[in-house]
């Protein structure tokens, strides 16, 4: 793995990793100890709504803008024309939504309340144009700027969180309160930023023409991306009730930690692979960083899923835990949803050759792929196994299209395909993980399976310091 993106993606995973830690202490350990989970489903369902239609509204310019700031010249302008397309489109949509709030609210948010709806509009809006700042900084590779910004926005909503919830109301419209402050901060400074860049830039409709027909690929894939994210969680409530989407969501957002990762990985990955896909051994070496990469992702999901769900556990007195007890009873999903996020890291590995045989449109066919089979289980699974079904559906989903991409890439890339060694250790990683939970060991015994697992995984696939740091 080159120094670079070794690098860039340590940065982003560690900034990530203080804002997710952050993060998990707003939406799981305050959330599941104020609220019940009816409630806390209430405060899923306006998150779904807003990061649905936080793909859908840039129309895949953010994909493009990317492509093309890294790969081509007129950055200024590039920039420009996607912000201004977005700014105007998402002022459209919002002003429109909020004409029709009353209509709309218990379609979007299940509640019919227009305070509910109004603000997780707000959030939308500022989170679109968010987006679309941090991916200009990693463009211009900008890393600790952009991990240090997140990380203050986030700063800011735990302090109003705890002000407006914990102290002084248990009413669940402040905790979208104080998102949209924070992410209102947050756009102030990005805004400030990307001004000097866009200086002198003019509205140009050749750059527009390009933008959307390369994003409109990748706004699909996106829609498609979403339904598998998002569409579980409306199911379950609609087939088990908004408690049952309280307990879903909560152990979801527990299985953050695999998610941390790859999209920490992927941040960096993304604008290092656009820079050497078009070289032979460019390809050679993002070939072999999949191998490596692919080792750590299903290593870590293993240890994540032996310890995390005792970590949950842990109580912080006076009746309160990591996550509350209440919650408990759907734990036994976070590994499940955990792998699937590995499979979705695998597949991210493979969009190089995408973009080297300019088949990018092969993106929006994969995950629709994955969302029709994600739907499908959705309907047949949750009926019949609970939250497990809807866990698994999801699971099942990225597992289909990390194979799908990969067979694509063995038959269409010039670099011979390595799989014997990746495929082994994740078949001994599964097969062992459900033999320690069939035999259901306590906390001791899992410390030393922890190190003989490594010991085993080094000794198939070592991946040695010096050569992740090569150049």
């Amino acid at each position: 793995m080159p120094h670079r993106l070794l690098k860039h993606s340590m940065i982003y995973t560690t900034g990530n990793i203080l804002a997710r830690g952050l993060n998990f202490i707003i939406q799981v350990t305050i959330w599941s100890n104020l609220f019940p989970p009816d409630v806390y489903g209430q405060v899923a369902y306006c998150y779904v709504f807003i990061s649905f239609m936080a793909v859908i509204l840039p129309f895949g310019f953010d994909a493009a803008f990317m492509n093309y700031y890294v790969r081509k010249n007129e950055k200024a302008a590039y920039l420009k024309n996607t912000i201004v397309f977005m700014m105007i489109l998402a002022l459209a949509f919002i002003g429109l939504a909020f004409l029709f709030r009353n209509t709309l609210s218990p379609l979007a948010i299940r509640a019919d309340s227009t305070t509910l709806f109004s603000l997780s509009l707000a959030i939308l809006f500022f989170d679109i144009l968010n987006n679309q700042g941090i991916l200009y900084l990693r463009a211009e590779n900008r890393a600790v700027l952009s991990v240090v910004l997140q990380n203050i926005e986030i700063v800011i909503r735990l302090v109003l969180l705890l002000l407006l919830v914990s102290v002084f109301t248990k009413n669940i419209q402040y905790i979208l309160w104080a998102n949209a402050a924070s992410s209102f901060v947050l756009f102030l400074a990005l805004i400030f930023i990307m001004l000097p860049a866009m200086k002198g830039a003019k509205i140009s409709t050749r750059i527009m023409k390009e933008l959307f027909f390369f994003g409109l690929p990748f706004m699909v894939a996106g829609l498609f991306d979403r339904t598998i994210e998002l569409a579980d969680r409306r199911l379950v409530g609609y087939f088990m009730g908004d408690e049952a989407t309280g307990l879903y969501v909560a152990s979801y957002t527990v299985a953050v930690l695999i998610r941390l990762l790859v999209y920490s990985f992927n941040a960096g990955w993304q604008p290092y692979f656009l820079r050497e896909v078009d070289k032979e051994e460019g390809r050679a070496r993002l070939e072999k960083i999949y191998l490596q990469t692919g080792v750590i992702f299903v290593a870590i999901w293993f240890l994540a899923s032996l310890w995390v769900p005792e970590l949950v556990r842990i109580p912080l007195g006076h009746g309160r835990y990591i996550l509350h007890a209440s919650y408990w009873e759907a734990i036994p999903i976070i590994p499940v949803i955990m792998g699937a996020y590995v499979m979705m890291g695998l597949y991210l590995l493979q969009l190089p050759v995408l973009y080297h045989k300019k088949k990018t449109g092969m993106n929006a066919v994969f995950m629709g792929i994955g969302a029709a089979l994600n739907l499908s289980l959705n309907f047949i699974l949750i009926p019949k196994m609970g939250l497990m079904g809807a866990a698994i559906a999801t699971a099942a989903a990225y597992l289909v299209m990390a194979l799908g991409i990969r067979f694509w890439a063995v038959k269409k890339s010039d670099i011979k395909q390595k799989n014997g060694k990746l495929a082994l250790i994740l078949l001994i990683s599964v097969s062992v993980f459900l033999v320690l939970q069939w035999l259901n060991l306590s906390i001791l015994w899992k410390i030393p399976v922890s190190l003989l697992y490594i010991a085993l995984i080094w000794l198939i696939q070592p991946v040695r310091v010096r050569e992740l740091l090569k150049k």
